[in-house]
């Protein structure tokens, strides 16, 4: 077993025993407390009992799942040392091969947030990545995108992600717009979409 795999078990395993204390442990920077404390919940209200799929697993992302608690909760992360910070169904996938792993209209919401930018770099991978999530949202469905609003991490931002064309921008669950900066000091922004209903 890879080293990384052990230590992370064995933080999720301690991280989980403060949990179960009641004495969580995480970030306390204000974006963070945005999504963790308004965002996400008002999300899971938003999507029920549907499909959520979770991209980019960390040890401060470890309880995300129970924020979706009648949700059915995917993770995906590349990294296989993260797994133990992942949902109980779990992939081990770089985002631009989603389409490989889940079927097509098949996910009611994606929350991607830390990613773009953050290891998923290249132009055309982040279109194919792109390309995929909105293949496999359902019509009407929600992604949510977090980004950072500063170089290098903004060399490809959003508005120049040709698959996102296909989304229309919608307001952020929970709140009142599209678009939001909510960590001045490293532009940490939050957005979100919908993929258009099917028309009969």
């Amino acid at each position: 077993m890879p080293a990384r795999l052990q230590v992370y078990r064995a933080m999720a395993r301690v991280l989980g025993v403060f949990d179960s204390l009641g004495w969580r442990v995480g970030y306390r920077y204000g974006d963070r407390q945005l999504l963790e404390k308004v965002i996400l919940p008002a999300l899971a209200r938003e999507v029920g009992v549907g499909h959520v799929l979770l991209v980019g697993c960390a040890w401060y992302t470890r309880d995300y799942p129970d924020l979706f608690p009648v949700s059915r909760v995917t993770t995906l992360d590349v990294d296989p040392a993260k797994s133990p910070f992942g949902a109980e169904r779990h992939i081990v996938a770089d985002m631009i091969a989603l389409a490989a792993h889940l079927p097509p209209e098949s996910l009611d919401a994606v929350v991607c947030n830390g990613v773009l930018g953050w290891g998923l770099d290249a132009p055309g991978d982040i279109d194919t990545a792109f390309a995929s999530t909105v293949a496999c949202l359902r019509p009407g469905g929600r992604l949510l995108l977090g980004w950072n609003d500063i170089p290098p991490y903004n060399a490809v931002p959003p508005d120049a992600v040709t698959a996102l064309e296909d989304l229309y921008p919608r307001a952020i669950p929970g709140l009142d717009q599209h678009s939001l900066v909510a960590l001045e000091r490293n532009q940490h922004c939050y957005q979100a979409f919908q993929k258009p209903e099917v028309r009969s």
